[in-house]
């Protein structure tokens, strides 16, 4: 059996002054596993995937991810640069990879044997990144 992705132990998360929204929750899931997190309104479902993709650590107990996996996750109220229109806000979201894209395509247009390892590099990364 492959080993687990993510687990959880006896995790319990208390927002002050003292509600708990997590109560020694265990759970484990295999690689490539589809979970569906259901509850009402205020039950600790954003908690639990908050610290699943590590932003919550304030919590007693334990949860892992297992080493070279990472975990995305999209807030329901994303923190917004107000001073910047929607797609200025998008592009901070993407900036890392527009910056591959960017090199890439410099390098791309002025390819030599110099840039190759770079090029090649940087190919990779954004392959990664699909």
């Amino acid at each position: 059996m492959a080993e687990f992705i993510f687990t959880m132990h006896r995790l319990t998360r208390t927002h002050p002054p003292d509600k708990e929204v997590l109560k020694d929750v265990t759970l484990a899931f295999y690689p490539g596993a589809k979970i569906g997190v259901l509850g009402p309104n205020g039950s600790g479902k954003s908690t639990l995937l908050r610290v699943m993709a590590g932003v919550d650590t304030d919590f007693r107990g334990d949860a892992q991810l297992a080493a070279g996996a990472s975990v995305g996750l999209l807030e329901q109220e994303p923190q917004l640069d107000e001073t910047k229109d929607v797609r200025g806000n998008v592009e901070d979201g993407v900036r890392q990879l527009r910056d591959l894209l960017d090199r890439f395509n410099e390098l791309a247009a002025n390819y030599s044997e110099e840039t190759a390892d770079e090029f090649a590099a940087l190919q990779e990364k954004i392959d990664a990144s699909d």
